[in-house]
Order: structure tokens, then C-alpha cells, then sequence
């Protein structure tokens, strides 16, 4: 008589236990992260320079390290989204904020940005794009996110204050959306996170506004990631300084962010 049932059971157990071990040390440490947070908020208010607990930099950094070591048939966009959950529901315990959003009650809109905010942060319509920057440039503390497939006749980028001797919080454009490649019937919108001037933003790519004429290309400018008939959005490696070296056009520039992982 076979005992491979039997041992089938205790293999399935051990295994059980395996996933039991698994699930602990994962809820431990992030009971430790928690510690860790506490420690650095008090820190920050001992020095008296909190900042922005926002910082797109940092989590570029840290998604870029997680897709080097991810192996296995978990699919990335599943780990992604577990570990935005974690750091959005931390930066809030660090420093409150709200993501504003034209398009917040549209659905792909909102999965765009729970996918990469989590449920801990506040969700806030807005009126417009541009009512949606204003209150960025207004309170210093919250994000926005404008998708790209908006109508670019709004122009909303006029609204964006990026200048570091701009009045007041400012905004400019401090993220792109999506950062890592999305599993395959994951289907998000693409979009520019954008938040008070002082972040600290990586500026692998600069964000431009081209004003478009009769005279003068975009071609070879840069990534085009919205078009008009009256103006583009290109991202380019360049400064300013650079930039405005390589057309004619009238250009604005909107901010700077990371390089997307699979963009070549």
C-alpha cells in the first residue's frame, strides 16, 4: 500500500508552515519599519527641518532595486504596489498630504492613483488641472497628478511655478507615471506627478511645454509624450540651458523626474 498520501500531507504542512514563518517575519519588520518612522519623525522635529516626507529620489531609488532583484512568478507590479502601499501609508504618519486630481472619479484615473499612493492617502478633485496645482503652490504639503491624455488646450503648465525664486511653495513636475513596466491587463494611464518646488526630484529627464508654430520641428528634441495642434510635452535629457540651444520654439520648463526603467 502507498503512503504518498501520507507523505503528500506532511509535505503540504510543512509547507503551510513555511508560509506561516513567511507572513510573521514580513508583519515583524514591518513593525520595525514603524519604529524606525517614529525615530525619524522625532528626529526631524528636533532638528527643525522636516522637509517634504515626499521624496520621489529615494523611491526611484528604491523601486529600481527591487525590479534588479525580483525573481520568481510574483509578478513585479504585484510587489510594486505592495511596497507604494507600504511607503505611502508611512510618509503620511511622517507628513500629511492630499493627491488632487482633475480626474479623480474617473476609474482608471483612481486605480493610477491608489496603485501608486495607496488607501492611506487622501484623494481630493479638483475642478481642473490648474485648480489642482494651485492648491500645490497654495498649502506646500500635497501633490497632484495630471494625466497626459488630458487636453493639453487647458495648458495647464502655465500654472506651475518651478523657478527656485518663485514666490511662495511653487510647483513643478517632480514624477512620471508609470516608473516600472506594468503587468500585462494592467491598464493605467500615464501621468506627471507634480509637487511644491522644494522637493527634491531626480533629473534623469527634464520636462518641457513647447509652444508649436508654423516655423520649427520637435523632431529629435526629445521623448513626445502628449501632442496638440498648438504644443507638445517632450522629455529630454537636457537643462534649460541646453535645451533651449536646440530649437527655436518657445519652450517652458515644467520640472524634472526619473527615467522611467523601460524607456531606453
Amino acid at each position: 500500500m502507498s503512503d504518498t498520501p501520507a507523505q503528500d500531507t506532511v509535505s503540504l504542512d510543512a509547507l503551510r508552515r513555511d508560509i506561516d514563518a513567511a507572513d510573521e517575519e514580513m508583519h515583524r519588520q514591518l513593525i520595525h519599519r514603524g519604529e524606525v518612522i517614529e525615530r525619524l519623525i522625532d528626529a526631524k522635529r528636533l532638528s527643525a527641518n522636516g522637509g517634504a516626507a515626499f521624496r520621489p529620489d529615494r523611491e526611484a531609488a528604491m523601486m529600481r532595486r527591487i525590479a534588479a532583484r525580483h525573481t520568481g512568478s510574483l509578478p513585479l507590479s504585484t510587489v510594486e504596489h505592495i511596497w507604494r502601499e507600504i511607503i505611502g501609508t508611512f510618509t503620511q504618519l511622517q507628513a500629511p498630504y492630499r493627491v488632487l486630481a482633475a480626474r479623480a472619479a474617473d476609474p482608471a484615473m483612481r486605480d493610477l492613483l491608489r496603485y501608486y499612493f495607496g488607501f492611506s492617502s487622501p484623494l481630493v478633485g479638483a475642478a481642473s488641472n490648474r485648480e489642482a496645482i494651485d492648491t500645490v503652490a497654495r498649502t506646500g504639503t500635497d501633490l497632484a497628478v495630471v494625466a497626459l491624455d488630458d487636453p493639453l488646450e487647458e495648458r495647464w503648465w502655465e500654472s506651475l511655478t518651478p523657478s527656485a525664486d518663485a514666490p511662495g511653495f511653487g510647483a513643478k513636475v517632480i514624477a512620471y507615471l508609470p516608473f516600472l513596466p506594468l503587468q500585462s491587463g494592467l491598464d493605467l494611464p500615464r501621468a506627471v506627478v507634480i509637487g511644491p518646488k522644494n522637493v527634491e526630484a531626480p533629473d534623469d529627464l527634464h520636462l518641457y511645454a513647447v509652444d508649436l508654430a508654423d516655423t520649427g520641428s520637435i523632431d529629435g528634441l526629445g521623448t513626445i509624450l502628449a501632442r496638440s495642434a498648438a504644443a507638445a510635452l517632450i522629455a529630454a535629457p537636457r537643462d534649460p540651458a541646453g535645451f533651449g540651444k536646440t530649437t527655436t520654439l518657445q519652450s517652458h520648463w515644467l520640472g524634472c523626474f526619473a527615467k522611467p526603467t523601460d524607456w531606453t
